[in-house]
């Protein structure tokens, strides 16, 4: 009984921390702080030793980190990418995107208004970029093949596992990957 309280304890303290770290909000200030998890001016929710103005609701092209009184400001095209709210967000020619998969392309999505004849829809789309720092495109079947030209079996998957645009964005839960991270990383040696 005693070992069962200790373990049950031990689990709730470690949701505790990672459910913390989840919360963390800061900025990456280069791919490598991204890849190795290391938030730089990392503020936790209902704190006050570090707070970040992240400036979307204005969607302003800068974030501003005041910090033992000191004000600091970083243009979101010149840092890698910032957590907020629970998602990561990188920014491309001043426009953000969230971040979902990191794999032999780096996903994203943003939500966009959609015109419906009279009416306006809010609609998730998806982007990519083949490498982290790379220009964030949107996931089309043509950019794809713009972007991996001489990979030809990759070409012929795309166009027998997809009809349209729309099926790039499905999720494999199986392989726990977007399925064209699973294609693309299945050709990626073949050619």
């Amino acid at each position: 009984m005693k070992k069962t309280l200790i373990s049950v304890a031990l689990a709730g303290l470690f949701g505790l921390f990672v459910n913390a770290q989840r919360n963390q909000e800061g900025v990456y200030l280069n791919q490598s702080d991204f890849e190795k998890n290391r938030l730089s001016y990392v503020s936790n929710p209902g704190t006050e030793k570090i707070k970040i103005h992240f400036n979307e609701f204005l969607d302003k092209p800068f974030i501003t980190v005041n910090q033992n009184g000191e004000k600091s400001t970083f243009f979101k095209d010149e840092i890698f990418a910032y957590r907020h709210n629970g998602n990561v967000v990188r920014t491309w020619n001043i426009i953000s995107y969230n971040f979902l998969e990191r794999g032999d392309i780096w996903i994203y999505s943003k939500d966009e208004n959609v015109s419906l004849g009279k009416g306006i829809k809010r609609e998730r789309k998806y982007y990519y970029s083949v490498t982290g720092k790379g220009e964030i495109l949107a996931l089309t079947i043509l950019n794809l093949k713009r972007s991996f030209p001489d990979k030809h079996q990759f070409h012929n998957f795309l166009d027998t596992q997809f009809r349209n645009d729309a099926e790039l964005s499905r999720y494999d839960s199986y392989e726990n990957k977007f399925k064209i991270n699973h294609i693309l990383a299945a050709t990626i040696f073949s050619n």
